[in-house]
């Protein structure tokens, strides 16, 4: 794996990202995937990734949203998709294709990681839940929702639908476990703060 290889592919998900209708979504777009590219970085130097499969995973997550270019539902299908044709092109092999591509189908929801790199990035495309963003993020995503998906929640439904989200949710990897979990749980508290408001 190169450098080259890598700025290959950031140059070429960032201008696919914010040249087509991703630009138009208030959650996954542009933001969104470098903020996945840099989690996905913190996580590797936090849990001792070698090089090689730290670039796999840099890779994944610049193209795990790349298929809300041409569909909302199922784009995880179409990011494969795109990543094989791109990847293909500059020579990859096919072994660390796949790898990749494991990953990319692993993020689609309910997340199904099948090893250790997947479990990386589904933790790292959800970092957000166990941070300080959780509400600004969440505020994105219910925009989006409302205008690609015409769903449309009140605020004490949304709030519910959030801690549904969260008490279901399962961080995947060994550093999400221990640590991510602590933010989360956090956030979760506060959401049914919120929610003990609507009840009162």
């Amino acid at each position: 794996m190169t450098t080259m290889t890598i700025e290959n592919v950031s140059k070429f998900c960032s201008g696919l990202l914010t040249s087509s209708k991703c630009k138009e979504l208030p959650f996954h777009n542009l933001e969104h995937t470098k903020e996945v590219v840099q989690n996905v970085k913190y996580l590797c130097a936090a849990m001792d990734i070698n090089l090689v499969e730290t670039d796999l995973l840099i890779i994944a997550a610049w193209f795990h949203d790349t298929g809300f270019s041409k569909t909302y539902k199922d784009h995880e299908a179409e990011s494969i998709i795109i990543a094989k044709k791109f990847l293909s092109s500059l020579g990859m092999e096919s072994d660390s294709i796949n790898r990749i591509c494991n990953c990319i189908e692993a993020t689609k929801m309910p997340q199904s990681p099948t090893d250790r790199l997947s479990e990386i990035l589904c933790d790292a495309d959800i970092f957000h839940i166990s941070s300080s963003h959780f509400f600004y993020r969440k505020l994105l995503l219910r925009r989006e929702w409302e205008l690609f998906c015409d769903i449309k929640t009140t605020n004490k439904e949304w709030h519910l639908l959030n801690l549904k989200f969260l008490k279901e949710h399962h961080f995947r990897s060994d550093y999400g476990k221990q640590t991510l979990e602590i933010g989360k749980q956090e956030n979760l508290h506060k959401v049914e703060n919120i929610l003990n408001y609507f009840n009162e």
